[in-house]
């Protein structure tokens, strides 16, 4: 292989890692229990902005977003 191809290969491997490390999704609590007997999580995305889930239990079933 010449030195031209093995560097645009590397190039192109370290691009593909670099775009995909930057596509995170949110970053999420665990599933806290609340004293109404729901739980409740909330997750902080890339930007900052929030996002707020209740749910049935602590694996999250019936998880619906609320309000935050």
């Amino acid at each position: 292989m010449s030195h031209t191809v093995l560097r645009i290969v590397l190039l192109a491997a370290v691009l593909s890692t670099l775009s995909s490390a930057s596509i995170a999704g949110p970053s999420c609590s665990i599933w806290n229990w609340q004293s109404d007997g729901v739980y409740w999580q909330t997750c902080v995305n890339d930007d900052g902005s929030q996002q707020c889930y209740q749910a049935t239990d602590d694996a999250g079933s019936n998880a619906r977003e609320v309000s935050c």
